[in-house]
C-alpha cells in the first residue's frame, strides 16, 4: 500500500511538474498563424490586382464601386477577427515597432508590433488582426525601431484603437530580442 501511495504520489508530481513546463512554453507563432482561416482564405485567393488609376481606389475609405476584387480587399483589410485559442498564450512573434508611447528618457514604453516596416504610416494599414498592441517593453530606444525585434511575452484578444490603426491582440512583453532569422 505504502509503494502504490508513493508511485501515485510521484506520477501527480510528474504531472504537475510537465503541466507547469506546458504552460510557460512560448510559441513561435508568424503573422499567418492571427488570421482566422476565413481571413487566411480570402488573402490567398484574391484574384491579381487591377491598377486603372481613372477608377476610385478600393483603398479609399469612401470607396463605392462593385468590384468584387476590392470588396474581398476591403474585408481582408479591416478584419478584426481573432483566433481565440491565443487568449492568454505566451508567444514570440516577429516584426517592427510603431511607437505609440514614450517615457521621458526617450525609451518606447507602448507600440503597435506589425509585420513589415512603415506599416500603420503609410495607407493603408493592416488589418487589425495584423497588428498587436504592445505593453511593457524596457530600454526600448526610440532610435531602434527601423530595426525588427523579436518580441516574447502574453498574448491576449483585446483589442486597441489608437490614431495609427486599430489592433485586435495585445501583448505584455517579457523580452525584446533583436530578430535573427
Amino acid at each position: 500500500m505504502l509503494r502504490t501511495l508513493s508511485v501515485a504520489l510521484y506520477l501527480t508530481l510528474v504531472a504537475c511538474f510537465t503541466a507547469g513546463l506546458s504552460a510557460s512554453e512560448v510559441k513561435t507563432i508568424e503573422w499567418t498563424d492571427l488570421m482566422p482561416e476565413e481571413d487566411l482564405k480570402l488573402l490567398l485567393e484574391m484574384p491579381e490586382v487591377q491598377h486603372d488609376y481613372s477608377q476610385p481606389s478600393p483603398f479609399d475609405d469612401d470607396y463605392q464601386g462593385d468590384d468584387p476584387t476590392a470588396k474581398q480587399w476591403q474585408q481582408i483589410l479591416k478584419s478584426a477577427k481573432v483566433r481565440s485559442e491565443f487568449n492568454n498564450t505566451k508567444v514570440r512573434v516577429p516584426g517592427f515597432i510603431v511607437p505609440l508611447e514614450f517615457d521621458s528618457a526617450q525609451n518606447v514604453t507602448s507600440f503597435f508590433l506589425v509585420p513589415y516596416f512603415g506599416a500603420c504610416i503609410h495607407v493603408p494599414p493592416p488589418p487589425p488582426n495584423q497588428i498587436i498592441y504592445v505593453t511593457g517593453a524596457k530600454n526600448l530606444k526610440a532610435d531602434m525601431i527601423y530595426s525588427p525585434f523579436w518580441i516574447s511575452g502574453t498574448l491576449t484578444t483585446e483589442t486597441m484603437t489608437h490614431d495609427l490603426g486599430q489592433a485586435a491582440y495585445s501583448l505584455k512583453v517579457d523580452k525584446v530580442e533583436e530578430y535573427t532569422y
